[in-house]
């Protein structure tokens, strides 16, 4: 017998589904305060999971292994921003001189283009100056929103720890809640539960290691080449590699303005811009292969669309979170039969195997009388 939904024609049951997708893309637009701190608490929770665990295998209560694994991670950020914060003070304190260096360097152009394609210096400072008042009149508003959103993160920032906080401590009510909401196949929405954390422990963590690994690889390639602030740049270039395409291109971009302004020779450029695309190499083929590994299946156009799509609905923060919640959302479509062919379209290349819905019953079943003898 089919059902009220399979007799309606093709075209209203594709209604029906715009309809709901443009709901779900409204609620997460809407939604994005709230969203942004509930994903990134989560997946900062299952990070530090395993840590909890152990603390609580040594008999340590799970509110002071949660709390002492939440105080732990934020050491480790704050550690990091004040690094980061130290060596940028170097480079405020070395302004003066960077400003001096630029204008040399913008008199050396002038006069290049001057005598090269006969444009007056009157010209080119007029062009100059047309832009500059262009550029200042959107950089208010850029400021603005960039001020408004340093806020939000900022208070953002304050709220993930302590929902991190709750979410290990009542983590066992969130698994009752699967098992009342679905009794028949708790087990099986368990098991990809489970899933999902170690897929997020495995990106996070890679994550860390790969930023760690790349800090000191761009770091020795500028300190060869004598750039000033070497760490710092490494330091950028490695923490913009999380942006997947976009962060690579920016991180390559900033070392080579630098070489551009603080050495005479153009070479420096070139040769920071050579230290950026072999680390790149290094990484794509070698490191984040071994590091975050195949955590995150994803094909490439599956993490281009990802990366545009978070963008669009969340902006940089999106960009950030597009490729773990991805990988999520594909570790969602392999364990459901109706997503199965989606999961398979997001992934690389592999041999797609029907789902075998009798081996998932006697699965189930065998779940059901383990639970029941625990």
């Amino acid at each position: 017998m089919t059902t009220n939904t399979e007799q309606q024609p093709f075209y209203v049951r594709g209604t029906y589904f715009l309809l709901f997708a443009g709901l779900i893309i409204s609620f997460i637009y809407i939604g994005k305060p709230v969203l942004v701190l509930i994903v990134a608490a989560l997946l900062f929770a299952f990070l530090v999971l395993p840590f909890s665990r152990k603390l609580e295998g040594w008999r340590v209560p799970r509110g002071l292994a949660s709390a002492i694994s939440v105080l732990a991670l934020m050491m480790a950020i704050f550690g990091l921003f004040s690094f980061i914060s130290w060596e940028a003070m170097s480079f405020v304190s070395d302004f003066p001189a960077l400003q001096s260096s630029i204008d040399a360097k913008i008199k050396a152009l002038t006069s290049y283009v001057e005598s090269t394609y006969s444009i007056s210096r009157s010209e080119q400072t007029l062009w100059a100056q047309e832009k500059s008042a262009e550029m200042l009149n959107s950089g208010a508003s850029i400021l603005l929103r960039f001020f408004s959103a340093t806020g939000s993160f900022l208070a953002t920032f304050v709220l993930i720890p302590i929902t991190m906080f709750f979410m290990l401590q009542y983590r066992d009510k969130f698994k009752k809640f699967v098992e009342l909401i679905n009794p028949h196949t708790h087990a099986h929405s368990l098991e990809v539960s489970r899933k999902i954390s170690q897929v997020s422990q495995m990106y996070i963590r890679g994550i860390f290691i790969d930023i760690l690994i790349l800090t000191v690889l761009n770091s020795l390639g500028f300190m060869l080449l004598g750039l000033k602030y070497a760490i710092l740049l490494g330091l950028i270039a490695a923490v913009l590699n999380i942006i997947p395409y976009v962060g690579v291109l920016i991180g390559s971009i900033i070392p080579v303005a630098i070489a551009l302004v603080t050495k005479d020779s153009f070479m420096y450029a070139v040769g920071a811009f050579g230290v950026c695309s072999a680390v790149q190499f290094l990484d794509n083929n070698f490191i984040t292969p071994k590091v975050v590994g195949s955590s995150v299946n994803l094909n490439p156009l599956t993490s281009i669309l990802a990366l545009l799509f978070g963008a669009l609905i969340w902006g940089l923060v999106g960009m950030v979170l597009s490729i773990p919640l991805a990988g999520i959302f594909k570790v969602v479509c392999d364990n459901v039969e109706s997503l199965r062919p989606v999961g398979y379209l997001m992934g690389e290349e592999r041999e797609y195997k029907p789902f075998n819905f009798k081996k998932l019953r006697l699965t189930r079943r065998k779940q059901a009388v383990e639970i029941d003898q625990n």
